[in-house]
């Protein structure tokens, strides 16, 4: 959390994509610098003063190699110094293939129920979409 108060100041905003197929399966990433939490939903933080919506689209493009568009706001969560807010996400090209990164090495369509184990703020930004 630190390192989040040095880089962004007093307070940090992420952004999450909730991103779904016809099936109604949440799109999650496996980050590869996580051990304990490794699968999360595809998102990252703002830089600057960046749109929110153009933060997703940065973070799933340079993380993923998907091209999304960004809808509403669904969710807003508090992690620690900074806030975090769930954002319906559309894939643009629903044939597009996923690049690995340093950040994630893959993806998985997972149902709803088989969510797992996500960090903390993850599991609460869900459990306001799918109550």
């Amino acid at each position: 959390m630190l390192y989040l108060r040095l880089r962004y100041g007093r307070f940090g905003v992420g952004v999450a994509g909730l991103i779904r197929d016809e099936g109604g399966r949440i799109l999650l990433v496996h980050r590869t610098y996580s051990r304990d939490e490794p699968w999360a939903l595809p998102g990252g933080w703002l830089e600057g003063n960046e749109a929110i919506e153009r933060a997703l689209q940065r973070e799933l493009h340079e993380e993923t190699g998907l091209r999304v568009k960004v809808g509403a706001v669904r969710a807003v969560e508090r992690a620690g110094f900074a806030i975090v807010l769930l954002m319906d996400t559309q894939l643009l090209d629903a044939t597009s293939e996923f690049r690995a990164s340093a950040e994630v090495s893959e993806v998985a369509w997972v149902e709803p129920s088989d969510v797992g184990r996500l960090s903390r703020v993850n599991a609460r930004l869900l459990r306001h979409v799918l109550a």
